[in-house]
């Protein structure tokens, strides 16, 4: 039973860490971008839906997300 848990937090921990390293670098290239002297509008995207361009909320929901399905692939296969 601990490595069935071992392996999916090295798995999830994997997954994490790659998709915050990915949005944070695509954050940090739209503030280069935008260190210019005159300021680029917010895009329409962003102002409708703030959240979306926050990496850490964003971490929040896909760790969310795989705990819900680690936990019911858990109670599935053993029954707890």
């Amino acid at each position: 039973m601990n490595s069935v848990w071992t392996v999916l937090t090295i798995i999830v921990s994997i997954i994490l860490i790659g998709v915050s390293y990915v949005t944070t670098v695509g954050v940090m290239k739209k503030t280069d971008e935008r260190a210019s002297t005159t300021d680029v509008p917010i895009s329409r995207m962003v102002r409708d839906h703030p959240i979306l361009m926050n990496p850490i909320i964003l971490m929040y929901v896909v760790f969310l997300t795989f705990l819900g399905i680690l936990i019911f692939y858990l109670w599935a296969k053993y029954g707890y």
